[in-house]
């Protein structure tokens, strides 16, 4: 869905992550103007396109708007990014099928070319857990990989900073995690958000993602799962209703809301739509919430796997997808 809620110039001037120092890169479309190019002022993007957070672009509400600058109109989160959620307004923005369409300055984030955030982290100081994933084994957590599978940090694909984590499994019974223990919880609400992403062409039959919870065990809590091409979120005794074609291609934003308890509740989220919700559900472990599984906790799948993930932040206090 796109917006076309003008805020206020200020608003719409404000780049992610504050004022627009990023190097020109080559323009698209007419090559006779500055379209898509970063900019710091409008003076920089001459013609029609103003300096719109960070980007020589034009407000728009259908691609067909977009079409001088062999742009596409951008959805709302790729807006929200790109602004560092200081504009509502959808905006002519590069479009991408892969991570590779972008530049090295930009993720690919619902078809479009979002300039890459910075760290996050230091927003949360007082969250249960922050981590921007830069080393294949972050402090405070623990390889818990099995033989032939392993995590490995990727400059190559990432999200934001200087890497992201990528796991990769052989074949069945595979797993290429890292877990960290937190502060043990019987009662009370968890707010996930985790940004990952999978190649085009990536096997998803059966892979475990993100686990909150006890992660070594049957009775291991919520976790989002990869089945048969789909991706939904599950606890021990139930698949949660609600699931959708796997994204490939692109980075996407992951939240998951927890109700701890015997009849606890879990809200999933998918770049901010709702993916399942429901209540009622046993979200307690035996041993309690006492850890998180980041990578692929479990593949039950010949076919081997592999998973980025990037920016994982746990709070007791509800996260969004941009911050």
């Amino acid at each position: 869905m796109k917006t076309g809620r003008l805020l206020t110039v200020l608003g719409l001037l404000l780049p992610l992550g504050g004022a627009c120092t990023s190097a020109p890169s080559t323009p698209l479309g007419n090559k006779n103007t500055n379209w898509l190019v970063t900019c710091s002022t409008s003076a920089e993007c001459r013609d029609a396109a103003s300096c719109t957070c960070g980007v020589c672009t034009i407000p728009c509400q259908s691609s067909d708007e977009c079409a001088e600058s062999s742009g596409t109109c951008s959805e709302n989160l790729a807006t929200t990014l790109q602004c560092g959620g200081a504009s509502e307004v959808a905006v002519c923005l590069k479009p991408c099928a892969e991570a590779s369409d972008c530049d090295d300055s930009q993720a690919c984030v619902q078809g479009t070319c979002v300039t890459r955030v910075k760290d996050w982290c230091a927003q949360h100081t007082g969250a249960v857990l922050c981590t921007g994933l830069e080393d294949a084994l972050p402090a405070g957590w623990m390889d818990a990989s099995s033989k032939g599978s392993d995590v490995s940090a990727s400059s190559m694909l990432r999200f934001s900073g200087a890497a992201s984590l990528l796991a990769r499994t052989a074949g069945a019974n595979g797993r290429s995690r890292l877990i960290h223990e937190i502060p043990m919880m019987t009662t009370g609400s968890l707010y996930l958000r985790a940004w990952a992403y999978m190649n085009p062409g990536a096997v998803v039959d059966d892979v475990h993602g993100i686990v909150i919870g006890d992660a070594d065990t049957g009775d291991f809590g919520t976790k989002f799962l990869y089945s048969a091409g789909k991706l939904r979120v599950a606890t021990p005794t139930v698949d949660v209703p609600g699931s959708i074609d796997a994204p490939f291609g692109r980075w996407y934003c992951l939240r998951l809301e927890i109700g701890v308890g015997d009849a606890g509740s879990v809200k999933a989220y998918v770049d901010d739509q709702v993916l399942a919700d429901q209540a009622g559900l046993d979200t307690l472990p035996a041993a309690g919430v006492h850890n998180i599984s980041v990578g692929i906790d479990f593949a039950g799948q010949a076919a081997p796997g592999e998973l980025y993930l990037d920016d994982v932040l746990l709070d007791t206090q509800p996260v969004d997808c941009w911050r």
